[in-house]
């Protein structure tokens, strides 16, 4: 009688044992294909031989000077060609960005707020050994990655338990001190002499007629006319102007690639406004556990989606004790271009948003007391441009030694602070190439293929999340041949996944690792565990009619 009943459980076990090892080696095959943690390893590690020639990096924004870090270690010479003169000058470079008198011109958010995720902080640390010094340098913090994330009046619940009190570390820094300090990095001749910069606009390619399906130089317009550079590599990081498609039609290649670009506008806005708080001042500041203890982050706001298009965050920025630190309130939402530029604006929008527990109290004091410091209020306005994803692993035909990184292939939403992120998971599809390639001989000629298609497997993600979020809010303009119906399960998933992470550590932590990009893939959401979970207190929430 008992042997049915021991064959049945035997049978079950097993089942259970292989459902758990092939769950196990699907992650671990997404955290390779999906993010860009097993690409860190191979960041920033010298090799002997390198490839001979120049690598021209076209631009040089974030992306630019990463990939031309990357490619230091890889190839003879590097070369930057940036159009804006100033950017190679001192002021480009300067230890404390606060002290430029120019701004970018073609760089919209080059004033505002910007948060950045540990992800990055690894990238970065890989590339310059030197980083933690140079940002306690620029009064730039490092602090663990906690940005205070507020779901509809309460706080979700960060790792910290599960990292034994020590969360991995970011740093805090406005995209003109982070832009500012990777610049003061990349182009210094001591550490990375192989790299130059050169004032100058990318103009066209020409093909080599002894190596079809490559590129052999880039011509580049002066102040003093244009000059024709070989190119053992071009790599298009001109933004969302996308110049290296317009260079490769005129070539002879990619006559179709307009087609390959998808697009849809979220129609958000946000202003940043900037304010100097005073030493005395930050002492008085009613943030928990203090001001000047803070790491970066007061507070991040959001709201119900299915009620309320709008956010409300503060971030601190560069500063120190003497002089006072720089701090961001931004205010933004989708389809909502009346936004506030001073703190009675500021208060009233915050109080304006859709909570399910009242903002904590502190909140309205701490706005109350920076009326302090109103005088140094600036205020930038931005319309967040629409989102788009040229699909070049797509293509049908492109030089075996040209490729395209950050927003030259994609740009996404920038609440969620993955525009770095993202070109660093395409400096990383290089290098990896680049590292794993034999260097005694040219670009093989599926190297652009490769890349297109390593890079897009890890933009993929990002590009799927912002749109299911930026598809939430009616005055979204969808894809063509999609509607707004298009991630609704994604939605409603991920509201009861905040729910839930409100007051359970697991949900918290998956959450926080997508968030910051680190560990985290596609499925961890659904582990079986946290997907009855969730299921569960939805459930108990469609009974009460919520």
């Amino acid at each position: 009688m008992d042997s049915p009943l021991i064959f049945y459980l035997s049978a079950f076990t097993s089942l259970c044992v292989v459902a758990v090892s092939s769950c196990r080696l699907l992650r671990r095959r997404l955290l390779s294909v999906e993010t860009g943690m097993n690409d860190l390893r191979f960041l920033g590690v010298k090799t002997d031989t390198k490839i001979p020639g120049t690598a021209v990096v076209c631009g040089g924004s974030i992306a630019g000077l990463l990939t031309a870090r990357a490619c230091h270690d890889h190839f003879e010479r590097v070369l930057i060609v940036e159009p804006e003169a100033w950017l190679s000058t001192e002021e480009g470079r300067l230890v404390h960005s606060r002290n430029q008198t120019q701004a970018r011109s073609r760089l919209i958010q080059y004033s505002s707020i910007q948060a950045n995720l540990c992800f990055l902080y690894a990238g970065l640390s890989a590339l310059f050994p030197n980083f933690d010094d140079a940002c306690h340098e620029s009064d730039i913090s490092i602090a663990p990655g906690d940005y205070s994330v507020n779901f509809w009046g309460t706080f979700y619940k960060v790792p910290y338990a599960q990292y034994l009190g020590n969360l991995p570390k970011t740093f805090y820094a406005s995209r003109k001190a982070l832009e500012t300090l990777i610049r003061r990095l990349a182009l210094n001749p001591k550490s990375f002499p192989n790299i130059q910069q050169m004032v100058g606009t990318v103009v066209g390619v020409t093909t080599d007629p002894a190596k079809p399906g490559y590129l052999r130089q880039v011509s580049v317009r002066t102040q003093d006319g244009i000059f024709d550079i070989d190119a053992a590599l071009v790599v298009d990081c001109t933004g969302p102007t996308q110049a290296g498609l317009k260079w490769l039609q005129r070539a002879g290649f990619g006559a179709s690639l307009d087609s390959l670009t998808v697009s849809f506008d979220a129609k958000m806005h946000y202003s940043s406004c900037r304010m100097v708080v005073s030493p005395s001042l930050a002492k008085r500041l009613p943030v928990p556990g203090g001001f000047d203890n803070l790491g970066g982050s007061v507070i991040q706001l959001f709201p119900d989606m299915r009620k309320d298009g709008t956010y409300f965050g503060c971030l601190k920025d560069v500063g120190n004790e003497e002089i006072g630190t720089e701090i961001f309130l931004c205010c933004g939402g989708w389809g909502i271009q009346d936004l506030p530029r001073n703190l009675a604006g500021i208060r009233q929008y915050a109080a304006s948003i859709h909570v399910t527990q009242p903002i904590p109290g502190w909140v309205w004091q701490f706005l109350d007391l920076l009326e302090e410091v109103e005088d140094t209020l600036t205020c930038s306005l931005v319309r967040v441009p629409a989102s788009f994803w040229t699909h070049l692993e797509s293509a049908p035909s492109l030089p075996a030694n040209w490729i395209a990184i950050g927003d030259s292939v994609s740009r996404v939403n920038p609440l969620l602070s993955q525009g770095c992120p993202k070109a660093l998971l395409g400096v990383l599809s290089m290098n990896t190439l680049l590292y794993k390639m034999d260097k005694t001989k040219a670009i093989p000629a599926n190297f652009s293929r490769q890349f297109f298609n390593a890079q897009a497997d890890k933009i993929k993600q990002l590009w799927e999340s912002g749109k299911a979020l930026d598809y939430g809010r009616s005055t979204t303009e969808p894809a063509r041949g999609e509607t707004l119906e298009v991630g609704s399960f994604t939605r409603w998933f991920m509201r009861h996944l905040q729910l839930l992470a409100l007051t359970d550590d697991q949900a918290g932590s998956t959450i926080w690792h997508s968030q910051m990009m680190i560990n985290s893939t596609s499925i961890d959401a659904l582990h079986p565990v946290l997907l009855g979970k969730v299921l569960w207190l939805a459930g108990k929430l469609w009974l009460k009619g919520e």
